[in-house]
């Protein structure tokens, strides 16, 4: 959905369900209090609560690397969270660190007005924008929501390969003019320079990995050797009728930037951060949170009572942290409330 609608969306459902919104009021600090319940401080007051649901989502605090620090004052820094448009950006060339979906759809933009861009490509997963016949998201939602019914159980949480890989990035692509794919490699023939990791940074030079060529192939195959079999499979236990797969496209172009880039004669005045973003629950003062500063849960039942989550990445499967998925996460915490 446009922007525009996802608001009024917000609002429709506010108005619907019947229960007080408080706008421009900020949750300062949650306690336990003393037999039952906790206190709640806030910018409008303190309250006390039976029950807290933290609902503010997985994208709280950007995430910045170190090397940020290094690069010269003179050189404007934005991450995604602040950036809103080519505007904000002083002439000469711009540097985007990272390719998910905001440095991906950024570099599309600037390059749609004429911007100069270098790209510093991450691995975050390339996608079609639409698979046998639906959006790509749409196959992701129905395997995560019904395909456990089916055995497949390849986007619920107890599958991923570690506790850090709740903060994977999602897959690249844009929903821009109805929605469209992003490739790398095209963004580079038609002048992005594309790098690899940016590695290191000074007053003087950036450092990139050497890696681009495999870094790209990596960007490329991961739809297709976890994603895809994946839906396949889903479609075809479903017995859903779908379009037969377009094969994966094959595109041997390869980027020939070098891996190091003097500053002055690149002309790079502006770096936009696409590094995603941390938890921040610091208003928490319950020891309930995990080395990622993740609340300790069983799908959403934090190890405090009275204290639940919705609406983290990963809480109980892929679609947990978007609008489309929340709803199963939020009707299970509701009763459970409902039952204490």
């Amino acid at each position: 959905m446009p922007r525009a609608d996802v608001v009024d969306y917000m609002r429709k459902y506010a108005e619907t369900i019947g229960a007080p919104v408080l706008t421009d009021t900020d949750v300062t600090r949650i306690a336990p209090m003393d037999g039952n319940g906790f206190s709640v401080e806030t910018t409008q007051g303190s309250w006390r609560a039976r029950n807290v649901v933290l609902a503010t989502g997985g994208y709280q605090k950007p995430k910045l690397p170190a090397l940020s620090a290094k690069l010269p004052a003179h050189i404007l820094q934005l991450h995604t969270d602040g950036y809103r448009n080519p505007e904000q950006l002083p002439d000469g060339a711009v540097l985007i660190v990272g390719t998910g979906q905001s440095g991906g759809q950024i570099a599309e933009e600037l390059l749609a007005v004429g911007r100069e861009i270098h790209l510093a490509v991450s691995t975050c997963p390339e996608a079609p924008r639409r698979y046998r016949g639906q959006d790509v998201i749409y196959w992701m939602m129905q395997v995560a929501q019904n395909g456990p019914e089916y055995g497949l159980n390849g986007l619920t949480v107890g599958q991923l390969p570690s506790p850090a890989a709740r903060f994977m990035c999602n897959p690249l692509v844009s929903g821009a003019d109805g929605g469209h794919d992003i490739h790398l490699r095209d963004l580079g023939r038609r002048g992005v320079r594309l790098h690899g990791h940016l590695q290191a940074a000074d007053d003087v030079e950036l450092v990139f990995s050497d890696d681009l060529p495999a870094r790209l192939g990596v960007v490329e195959r991961t739809f297709y050797q976890r994603m895809r079999p994946m839906f396949d499979a889903y479609i075809a236990v479903a017995g859903l009728s779908a379009p037969e797969a377009e094969p994966p496209r094959k595109d041997d172009w390869v980027p020939s930037e070098p891996a190091r880039l003097k500053l002055e004669a690149s002309n790079i005045t502006s770096v936009i951060w696409a590094t995603g973003y941390r938890l921040d629950f610091s208003i928490l003062d319950i020891p309930v949170l995990d080395e990622w500063n993740y609340p300790r849960h069983h799908r959403g039942v934090t190890e405090h009572p009275g204290l639940y989550a919705v609406g983290l990445p990963w809480l109980t499967g892929h679609g947990s942290s978007i609008v489309a998925g929340v709803g199963r996460d939020a009707k299970y915490i509701a009763e459970y409330i409902a039952a204490r």
